[in-house]
Parts: C-alpha cells; sequence; structure tokens
C-alpha cells in the first residue's frame, strides 16, 4: 500500500507540473458522462483456505470532470460513481442467490492524448490514478441471511481509450470505454471477520465535453 501511495503522490505532483506548463496553451472543460458498469468477479478470501467467489449483474456510471484541453493532451480531475448488483455467490462450488450491490465512489486524476485526424472525429488513449471508496451495500446470500455491510478507500487507475466528435466549435460528444480497478480492498463482515475481495470494471459510456 505504501508503494502504491507513492506512487499516486508522484503522479499527482508530475499532473501538476503538467498543469502549469499548460494553463497558457489552451483551454479549460468541463465534462460529464453516463454508460454500463461491468464488474469481473470477484474471488473474496478469508485466510487458511476460506474463500467464496462473486458474481455481478451489469451496472452504471455516472462521472463529471473539470479538466484544460492543451492542444494535443488534455489534463483532468473526475469524480465518478459505479453501481452493481449482486447476482451469485459460489461456496464450494455450490452457486447460492445474493442480494446487496457493490459500489465505489472514485477521485481520479486523468492524463488524455488526443490523436488529432484534421477532422471533427478525434480519438484518444489515456489513464489515470486515484482513490476509490468501494463499498458492499446489504449484501446478502441465501440460507445465510445477512453477511456484510462495509467499505475501504484503496488505491485505484484506469486505462482509457475512446472517440471524440465535435459537434458544435465548443462541444465534443465522447464515446468512451474505461478499465477501471482498485488495490484489493478489505471488507468486516457482520461477524467480526475480515476478508480480502476485488474489484475491477470495464465501463462504456457516453458523455459531453464543453470547452470555455
Amino acid at each position: 500500500m505504501k508503494g502504491k501511495l507513492l506512487v499516486l503522490l508522484v503522479g499527482l505532483v508530475a499532473a501538476t507540473l503538467l498543469a502549469s506548463t499548460a494553463l497558457a496553451a489552451g483551454n479549460p472543460y468541463f465534462g460529464v458522462m453516463v454508460g454500463a458498469t461491468w464488474v469481473e468477479d470477484a474471488e473474496n478470501d478469508y485466510g487458511g483456505g476460506a474463500t467464496f467467489d462473486t458474481e455481478f449483474d451489469t451496472g452504471y456510471n455516472v462521472g463529471a470532470a473539470v479538466g484544460y484541453d492543451f492542444g494535443m493532451g488534455r489534463l483532468e480531475g473526475e469524480i465518478a460513481y459505479r453501481q452493481n448488483d449482486f447476482d451469485k455467490v459460489d461456496v464450494l462450488g455450490i452457486d447460492l442467490g445474493a442480494d446487496g450491490d457493490t459500489s465505489a465512489l472514485s477521485f481520479m486524476v486523468n492524463a488524455y492524448w488526443d490523436i488529432e485526424t484534421g477532422s471533427p472525429v478525434t480519438p484518444y488513449l489515456g489513464g489515470g490514478i486515484g482513490m476509490a471508496n468501494v463499498s458492499i451495500n446489504d449484501f446478502q446470500v441465501d440460507f445465510f441471511g445477512d453477511v456484510a455491510d462495509d467499505d475501504d478507500t484503496v488505491f485505484a487507475y484506469q486505462l482509457a481509450a475512446g472517440v471524440g466528435f465535435e459537434v458544435a466549435p465548443s462541444l465534443v460528444l465522447d464515446l468512451g470505454y474505461r478499465y477501471f480497478a482498485t488495490e484489493d480492498p478489505e471488507f468486516e463482515d457482520d461477524f467480526g471477520d475480515k476478508f480480502d475481495s476485488e474489484y475491477a470494471t470495464h465501463n462504456a459510456s457516453v458523455g459531453l465535453r464543453m470547452n470555455f
């Protein structure tokens, strides 16, 4: 964890320096997005060989960002929220129904490379680092009842790719994909026992960016 926090600190410092050199060459912008989120199956580990797997339904994501466009690239701060319902739990090879949901509230610093094409269509690649509060909410399993309701704040990162369509001189329609994941969160169940989980997602979104 300390190593990842150091990476986060270095990244934030680098982002600040990059922003300071870009301010004279571009324009600020505000963006919003909404889309679908798919959570990868998670292995939950109590230690000592005691594990169970969780699967999830398709969920959603919403987010907003404030950034600076300096020509060939962009730098932004982003806040986003993702939520997915539990689908089922695998315990010793037996599938059981599950209720409740998992969610993540993230705060990220992102950098993007815009690939100029000489047209209103601009593909991009990017990524970001930050922190996320990952929660399991009202988690219940058939025959076991209430299992856990807890959260953990952990290091987060994402990789992104997409296409921007300039629909007006100051308005861009954004179709994007993000792979968003975190350090393994640790939760405490309703019996006071702790277990390590996993959080990794695939996200498709549509958004708007308004340049000022």
